[in-house]
């Protein structure tokens, strides 16, 4: 039986350099500026509120999200979900979900809203995940309101 782990992760993570080498092969950026953000120390998601967890699969890490104060917005509890990877062997079990929502799980304490900005192939996910599509904002696809 598989059993999947969400907790925190850093770039150092044994299983890192594999997803993020997966993630440019099909042209995904994230996590190369995840870690490089990191390495330059510009974003650790120590913040009040910020995390960064991984999905472990048995033990593999197949997923990364991240959580932090939107830095883009003007407003002062706007969070921002940065980036969201799966492993592409392992989507549509549930774990992009899942991680989702364990990433999202207390951000009301932190922040009225979440947003994103998603590739056109994540855009079905997040409207299924409860975001409502953003039209008129550079920065932003999809925005979740937090429940409190």
């Amino acid at each position: 039986m598989s059993r999947l782990l969400i907790e925190p992760v850093t770039p150092d993570e044994p299983g890192y350099i594999a997803l993020k080498a997966e993630s440019i092969a099909l042209n995904f950026n994230m996590l190369r500026r995840l870690e490089e953000n990191w390495l330059r120390g510009e974003n650790r998601f120590n913040a009040p509120g910020e995390k960064l967890l991984g999905a472990f699969l048995n033990g593999k890490l197949v997923g990364v999200c991240g959580l932090n104060r939107d830095p883009f917005s003007l407003q002062p509890r706007a969070g921002r979900i940065r980036h969201l990877y799966i492993s592409e062997k392992y989507r549509g079990q549930g774990i992009g979900k899942q991680l989702l929502s364990v990433v999202t799980a207390d951000a009301s304490i932190w922040f009225d809203f979440l947003n994103t900005h998603a590739p056109q192939t994540a855009c079905g996910f997040y409207l299924h995940a409860g975001f409502t599509l953003v039209a008129d904002e550079s920065r932003v696809t999809h925005r979740l309101f937090c429940a409190v």
